[in-house]
């Protein structure tokens, strides 16, 4: 151990210099720390230095004698002195003047105890004469270099961990370090956990009462204070700054007063539960007295096990301005003796605003069915319940909460209900609530959800043809979601978001995520809503990469439903069919458990497409109807309507059924008729490709039939119709100029790639392309022919079929395969494909 235990002791080394050089000078060095830093393995290494040298050594241990240990009758021996603040007065003093005498060296090991004048005076005597050596926790860096100086070898994160744990103090490190290299390594974070708490009890089953009180104080991290501690325990000042000196020197007490959390399990076990409670409240009552209870600490009482009236009261006050964490002091001030019925909307609200829905539940649901519960309070009740429902995708159960509080009971919530309503598709419950809102004042409080309810409301009217005015709205409620305390059914940001994508406006949708700040409660949604921003803005790589930092456990459910949308869109744009029933497989389940409301329209679309690619769209179907029943009950309105229609043109289209199209086609026509600009759009669209479907590609129809499809935020949409019509084409002119036109749409879409970087030497192997190697784009690599036949090929057409096509011979299709497989390096025609997708080919056609 002392060969390898010291490069984490910087200061050993120097220490061992001045050993090296006592034959010619006595020195004196005292090693002060705290208990487990690593004073006794210094003394042992110090010991094992002398004697290396051939100085003789006089423990502590042996009684003195004059001229040395037996065997060696040198006068001098070296002086070690381990634990020296357990000595007695007389032999402190005689220590004190050993070391004045300069006579031999001296090596003195002690805890730090500031109050104790015998070691102050001790220190004193050896800064005059030689080096004070204080031994610190290790840091949360040194773990790792600890570890390896021990001969081991641990994660990075179990490192850190096990400096949390133990507060860097070496003994705790060593016995965690033990446990966690004997064990497997995915249960090595138990392993320490386990090894930490045995060996804190071994520190306190060694320690006197008396200080096994005083670390029950030191539990609650507010500081050891020594007239608090005379009040606490009942004791005069000195013994309790001698033992607050003990604590602090203690193993398990950190610079901050505070005792390792491992350590109060076992303190509670050593000292009794009765007895460690019994000093918590004697604490508590000192605290409460003097005016100096902090909220965190309060919570520490009552989490303790502590109940006291007033620590529940305080609780209740504090939880007010706790933002995220009022669900932890709620449940405290319960467990502290409150009584629940007086806080449960509020800490039903506090719950549900940091997504724990089943604890909001739990508490509002009894509040609907208790009589003599006065009007306000079962407004809330209904609120949250709804809220929470409207969240798990349950609209209609929503709605029903709210069609059985009436509006002569909804009060100035009238702005929630009808928002949910809406939601739901009832306008005219939404109409009749919106009638009675005269009667009640606009106040702050109701400010965000007024807007939100006319926006939603002024996005089912038919004569607006134009949602800018809702949009500009919701982003003004958006900004004040973070800092309201109101649950409400929906976010702002988020209606936005879908408003914008829907009638064709991602560019909009992307800037009202970038005014909201991203963080709280709603981070998770928010990078949901980022990802649909860019999947329908054609940035395919950029929602993939926010679909793989989703957090799905912590997403509500309808929200799941939207990330379930988004992956499953992904794959099938990717025409990766492995991934998109993989994506599918993953999303059904959640079928069942969510109703169709404007919200779930866009998801349903894609989940719904992704059904008939895989022949699965019965799964799929209920949730199809019930978004078709939600819109014909709501008169088919444009801003909602227009995209799933398109959806619904799509679904036609993949059946190659012309008669299906024709119910969504005519409702896109009539919303064009009356003004709608991006219905027209996607009903030129839906006709044109009618015509293709047919063989009849007209270049210039298609191309603007494209432009319209890529000016809505179609762009994948629109690349894929200028494919499909290139492989309908009649002639080879038209069908390059249109495959060309795709291969623009889409790399208009997609970020710009960094410029590729000069190959390396060394040729990779076959069939591997290095990042340095692979060109930034394939124009680099393939020409515009093989770009044609790379399409095709991944298609699944036949070398005759692909040579038909592009009015060539299945001969020349061949060397044209050949040649690419060369230029890109693959080794075989699976390999071919995966790397004609990895370059950005055949997405165009699936």
């Amino acid at each position: 151990m002392a060969d390898i235990a010291f490069d984490t002791m910087p200061y050993a080394r120097d220490i061992f210099r001045d050993l090296d050089s006592c034959d010619s000078e006595p020195t004196t060095v005292l090693v002060r720390g705290r208990s487990g830093t690593g004073k006794s393995t210094l003394l042992t290494a110090v010991r094992a230095r002398l004697r290396s040298r051939g100085v003789p050594l006089w423990d502590t241990s042996r009684a003195p004698v004059p001229a040395g240990p037996s065997g060696d009758r040198s006068p001098n021996p070296a002086l070690i002195v381990d634990n020296a603040h357990t000595a007695s007065d007389a032999e402190l003093e005689s220590l004190c003047a050993e070391i004045e005498s300069g006579a031999r060296t001296v090596v003195v090991a002690i805890q730090p105890r500031p109050h104790d004048d015998r070691l102050r005076a001790l220190a004193d005597v050896v800064a005059r004469r030689g080096r004070v050596v204080d031994l610190r926790p290790l840091g949360s860096s040194d773990i790792t270099p600890f570890a390896r100086e021990l001969g081991m070898a641990v994660p990075r994160a179990i490192a850190q961990h096990i400096h949390q744990q133990t507060g860097g103090i070496r003994g705790g490190v060593v016995a965690a370090l033990t446990a966690v290299c004997s064990t497997r390594l995915e249960a090595g974070v138990p392993a320490v956990d386990a090894a930490v708490s045995q060996w804190a009890r071994t520190e306190l089953d060694n320690l006197e009462p008396d200080l096994l009180e005083t670390l029950a104080v030191a539990t609650t991290g507010t500081g050891l204070d020594s007239s608090e501690l005379t009040e606490v325990l009942g004791i005069d000042a000195d013994v309790a700054r001698r033992l607050i000196d003990r604590a602090r020197a203690s193993a398990l007490v950190t610079d901050a007063d505070l005792l390792l959390a491992p350590a109060v399990p076992a303190l509670r076990t050593v000292l009794g539960d009765r007895r460690y409670l019994d000093v918590q409240r004697r604490l508590l009552t000192a605290r409460l007295d003097a005016g100096l209870l902090r909220d965190r600490t309060a919570l520490a009482f009552a989490e303790s096990g502590v109940r006291d009236r007033r620590l529940a009261e305080y609780l209740c006050t504090a939880a007010e301005h706790a933002g995220r964490d009022a669900v932890r002091y709620y449940a405290a001030a319960a467990s502290a003796g409150i009584e629940i019925d007086r806080i449960a909307l509020r800490w039903a609200e506090s719950a549900a605003r940091v997504g724990d829905g089943d604890t909001a539940m739990r508490l509002a649901e009894p509040v609907l069915a208790r009589t003599g519960v006065d009007g306000a309070a079962l407004v809330d009740a209904v609120r949250i319940c709804a809220g929470v429902a409207t969240r798990r995708g349950l609209i209609g159960r929503a709605a029903e909460l709210y069609t059985w509080l009436g509006p002569h009971r909804v009060r100035a919530d009238w702005a929630v209900a009808a928002t949910v309503h809406c939601l739901a598709g009832d306008l005219p419950a939404a109409t009749e609530l919106a009638a009675a809102a005269p009667n009640w004042p606009p106040t702050e409080t109701d400010a965000r959800a007024r807007l939100v309810a006319t926006a939603l409301t002024d996005t089912l009217d038919h004569a607006a043809t134009d949602s800018d005015a809702a949009v500009s709205a919701l982003v003004q409620a958006a900004h004040s979601d973070a800092s309201t305390d109101r649950f409400l059914p929906c976010t702002a940001v988020s209606l936005a978001t879908m408003l914008c994508l829907s009638t064709g406006e991602p560019r909009r949708a992307g800037e009202v995520l970038v005014r909201v700040a991203d963080g709280g409660p709603r981070a998770d949604q928010l990078r949901v809503l980022a990802a649909w921003v860019a999947m329908l803005g054609g940035d395919e790589q950029r929602a993939a990469e926010h679909v793989a930092a989703f957090d799905w456990k912590a997403l509500d459910i309808r929200d799941r439903l939207l990330a379930h949308g988004v992956a499953v869109g992904l794959a099938r744009r990717g025409g990766d069919a492995a991934a998109l029933s993989l994506a599918w497989q993953a999303a059904y389940p959640l079928f069942d458990d969510v109703d169709a409301d404007l919200l779930t329209l866009l998801p349903i679309g894609e989940l719904w497409l992704a059904g008939i690619r895989l022949k699965q769209e019965r799964r799929v179907t209920p949730l199809v109807e019930a978004s078709l029943t939600l819109l014909r009950g709501l008169r088919q309105p444009p801003s909602w309507a227009n995209a799933f229609h398109w959806y619904g043109v799509q679904a036609a289209i993949a059946h190659e059924s012309p008669d299906a199209l024709l119910p969504h086609a005519r409702l896109l026509k009539s919303a064009a008729e009356a003004g709608d600009r991006h219905a027209a759009v996607l009903a030129d669209a839906g006709r044109t490709w009618v015509f293709v479907l047919r063989g009849e590609v007209s270049a210039p129809h298609v191309a603007s039939a494209v432009t319209g499809l890529r000016g809505i935020g179609l762009t994948w949409d629109a690349a894929r119709l200028a494919s499909e019509a290139a492989l309908a084409a009649g002639d080879s002119a038209t069908a390059t100029a249109l495959l060309k036109l795709a291969r623009a749409v889409r790399a208009d879409a997609r970020p710009p790639e960094p410029q590729p970087t000069r190959a390396p030497a060394a040729a990779p192997a076959r069939g591997q392309v290095t990042a340095a190697a692979a060109p930034a784009t394939d124009a680099a690599i393939l020409s515009e022919r093989e770009r044609e036949v790379a399409e095709l090929v991944l298609l699944g057409l036949t070398y005759r079929e692909i040579g038909a096509r592009l009015y060539i011979s299945a001969k020349t299709v061949e060397h044209h395969v050949a040649r690419i497989r060369r230029r890109i390096g693959a080794g075989s025609r699976s390999e071919l494909l995966s790397m004609l997708r990895a370059m950005g080919h055949g997405s165009l056609l699936v």
